[in-house]
């Protein structure tokens, strides 16, 4: 698993990342952001994540390959997003 934080210029806008949190239970759920009507539920997610409830990855598919982010700068993840 890679960090988003450490990632130069995260792609957290690009339509093809997928994001998910993962609860304290291990439960997962698909976080949608793919246009302004979900802005609700990714700022719910958002919410969890910044109150230590879930954690947010997200999977950034490559050519070849996805790679496995944790998404560990949550005020990057709020801009993006215009969360904040």
């Amino acid at each position: 698993m890679r960090s988003a934080k450490a990632t130069d210029n995260f792609p957290y806008e690009m339509s093809t990342v997928c994001y998910f949190e993962v609860d304290k239970n291990g439960d997962v759920s698909q976080v949608y952001h793919k246009n302004k009507s979900d802005r609700p539920k990714v700022l719910e997610a958002y919410q969890r994540a910044m109150n230590k409830t879930t954690t947010l990855y997200a999977v950034w598919p490559g050519r070849w390959s996805s790679d496995l982010f944790i998404i560990d700068d949550l005020d990057a993840f709020a801009k993006a997003f215009n969360l904040i």
